[in-house]
């Protein structure tokens, strides 16, 4: 079973064996495991408090994910419009380094770490939806793709999974920001790297906007 992809779980489960019905129990438990690791948080999931201010940042106990949000002082248009069109915006952020556009909804992004880390990258697929209530929401999730090899310098997260979402209130913009938790690599203090990870996502888009953070 070692190597085998998704397809390749249910392609087990479906064909004949001597112990099909024990192996299909096993595989199908595995199957489920590999689904629930990559799903979004459930919305029974229990969130961590670690900072209120200037932008509120969680971390769901006993899961791999944090989230960050703040009022920014733009209407929500333009951070949606600047928010797609990241790659023309490297500029104004000062927590990523290099953002390629390899496909119309393909991003390479490369993190800027602190010396002595490695700084960390990936490549993601996006996707959008609008919310009942006008939420604009920007899931993303990794990928591998040719024309952004792995740099061995650098630490590539290719279990990235997460969403951006442009909230309207009161004619600003509730950015949030939820991302999956581990930064990948041998760091001490975590919780310092997951308030620092959700102060400069929601600070970088603000920037980049021409903004500033009103409140969390």
């Amino acid at each position: 079973m070692a190597g085998l992809g998704i397809g390749g779980v249910l392609w087990h489960v479906r064909g004949r064996c001597p112990d099909d019905r024990v192996l299909s129990g096993v595989v199908v438990s595995m199957l489920l495991l590999i689904l629930s690791a990559q799903a979004l948080p459930p919305p029974t999931a229990t969130w961590q408090l670690l900072s209120e201010s200037p932008v509120r940042i969680e971390c769901a106990q006993g899961l791999p994910w944090c989230r960050s949000s703040g009022l920014v002082g733009v209407d929500p248009a333009t951070a949606v419009r600047t928010f797609a069109q990241l790659d023309q915006h490297v500029a104004q952020m000062g927590a990523i380094s290099v953002v390629d556009r390899l496909e119309a909804d393909v991003l390479h992004v490369v993190m800027d770490y602190p010396f002595p880390f490695s700084d960390r990258d990936y490549v993601a697929r996006f996707t959008r939806r609008t919310e009942a209530d006008g939420t604009e929401v920007f899931g993303w999730t990794s990928i591998e793709h040719p024309k952004a090899p792995v740099d061995p310098a650098i630490v590539r997260l290719g279990w990235s999974e997460g969403e951006w979402s442009f909230k309207p209130e009161g004619g600003q913009t509730r950015v949030g920001y939820l991302w999956q938790s581990d930064p990948g690599g041998g760091i001490p203090d975590v919780t310092a790297v997951y308030k620092q990870a959700g102060y400069l996502a929601i600070r970088d888009i603000a920037t980049a906007c021409g903004a500033e953070i009103l409140k969390p």
